[in-house]
């Protein structure tokens, strides 16, 4: 007979669940903010309880799993439209199950003390200590994974991108080149370099020294609202990046270069 103790089953899957919030994020390409992940996070501890139910119907724990998805996905992010919600339902689920499945795995084979698995949810009898190790070992070579995939296949891909500046917004395709480094001198900021004649309205307020094989020069540039871009990997919205414009951009199906990293910024 194993003995739960409800205040550490709590704790462990507080952050179990914390960890699958920001791998999902990572997937989903979603900046995650601390509050919403504690919260759902307290979800995550507090649905864990259902290992105490005995003989729990197996249509009942799909459905109760379900609905605990659902919750904790609304609480970890702002809801960007059905479609997008029932994505990242899925991405939490699909990381959830290669969690557990790693569990089972690692118990059938060590069989160790003090691990339960009842109704999907895993209880480990160890120290704070080695959980927080654990979890943050697994976290980073979670990101590592996800960003090494990133890179290479964006490398390929065209991106969608919005631009919006005070009531006007403009939308173009920009290709991944990773050799695209720019940098806004006084923040540090990435750059993308767009087309110029898309943005003929629009005001600039900074110059972008750059630096190619043909010589080197300036780009005027000025700081968007929000930047949206879409890719077959996802979408996300970033704030802190700045426009440059070229009349040398053109080339057949983009107006805009971009540097893939800025996806993980």
């Amino acid at each position: 007979m194993n003995v739960i103790y409800i205040d550490v089953l709590f704790v462990v899957n507080f952050f179990i669940t914390f960890f699958l919030v920001l791998v999902t994020a990572k997937f989903a390409k979603r900046k995650e903010k601390l509050w919403r992940t504690v919260a759902a996070s307290f979800l995550g501890g507090m649905y864990s309880l259902v290992i105490l139910c005995n003989n729990l119907n197996f249509f009942v724990s799909c459905l109760g799993k379900l609905f605990a998805a659902c919750f904790i996905i609304a609480a970890a992010f702002q809801l960007k439209g059905l479609k997008t919600y029932i994505k990242e339902v899925a991405i939490f689920f699909f990381v959830s199950f290669l969690f557990v499945g790693i569990i089972i795995g690692l118990w059938f084979i060590f069989k160790p003390n003090g691990v339960v698995i009842n109704n999907s949810t895993v209880y480990f009898n160890i120290s704070a200590r080695v959980l927080l190790i654990t979890a943050f070992t697994a976290y980073i070579i979670s990101v590592a994974a996800i960003r090494l995939y990133n890179n290479k296949t964006a490398i390929r891909d065209l991106y969608c991108v919005t631009v919006y500046k005070n009531d006007e917004k403009v939308k173009f395709f920009a290709f991944a080149d990773s050799g695209n480094n720019l940098k806004e001198p006084f923040s540090n900021s990435p750059v993308i370099v767009a087309e110029q004649k898309l943005f003929e309205n629009f005001a600039c307020q900074r110059l972008i020294p750059f630096s190619t094989i043909g010589g080197e020069g300036v780009l005027n540039a000025f700081k968007p609202d929000k930047v949206e871009i879409n890719s077959s990997l996802g979408s996300v919205e970033i704030n802190d990046v700045y426009i440059a414009l070229s009349d040398s951009v053109k080339k057949g199906e983009y107006q805009g270069i971009l540097n893939p990293k800025i996806l993980n910024v």
